[in-house]
């Protein structure tokens, strides 16, 4: 007896499980159908909304003439005039006159104008007179010249003083020019007085001077230029 009773309850207890699990499942599906249907609907009814066409976009209707506040009607002038849009573009017909530019009276100032006046270019420093030959030394009989050619690099005036050439002159051979000399043109007739010039050489051979004269060009001395010596 005691063995069946136990399986009677087993059993019993078996079923109360499942409808445990029954009652859970549809409840659970109740709350997915709450849930899901209306957003089902919408997605439906939305779905349709789209095809249908596109109000179309309201023209503005021309303004009404004025009305005249005794008769309730529009005055006889507007009634007689052609209605014409003033902004509205047009062309210009033959019997009217075209467009030209209309220049300005004399003596009328632009107001928006720069008339400031441009700033007068500085005048060039005097440089000295420098003849294409140089001649030192006064010509005497039985003497002859030593010809030959010079590399000028700077004309220093003499209110600088001395030592302004000077400098150029060491700076120069800092930076590997040999042979740097200094002649104050003042006590030279053939020269302009009042500078001193700094100046490279003597070279035998114009074509020695033009070599010299390019490799002051690379050092810095851009203005650098030849001319022939005669020292009697």
């Amino acid at each position: 007896m005691s063995g069946r009773r136990r399986r009677h309850n087993a059993a019993a207890a078996k079923a109360r499980r499942q409808r445990r699990l029954a009652i859970g499942a549809v409840a659970l599906l109740a709350i997915v159908l709450v849930i899901q249907v209306p957003r089902t609907l919408n997605m439906l009814g939305g779905g349709g909304g789209d095809s249908s066409a596109a109000p179309a976009a309201a023209v503005p209707a021309a303004p009404a003439p004025p009305v005249s506040g005794k008769t309730g009607r529009a005055p006889r002038f507007l009634n007689s005039t052609p209605r014409v849009d003033p902004f509205a573009p047009r062309a210009i017909s033959d019997a009217e006159a075209a467009p030209v530019a209309v220049a300005a009276p004399a003596g009328a100032r632009d107001p928006f104008a720069d008339n400031t006046p441009a700033a007068a270019a500085p005048k060039p420093a005097a440089q000295p007179y420098v003849p294409k030959t140089i001649v030192i030394g006064t010509p005497r009989a039985g003497r002859a010249p030593t010809t030959g050619y010079i590399v000028i690099l700077a004309s220093v005036p003499e209110t600088n003083g001395k030592r302004a050439a000077d400098q150029i002159a060491s700076r120069a051979a800092s930076k590997g020019v040999d042979g740097v000399q200094v002649i104050q043109s003042s006590t030279r007739k053939s020269l302009r007085a009042g500078f001193y010039a700094v100046y490279v050489g003597l070279f035998k051979s114009q074509g020695a001077a033009a070599s010299a004269a390019t490799r002051m060009h690379s050092r810095g001395y851009g203005d650098a230029y030849i001319r022939q010596l005669v020292r009697y």
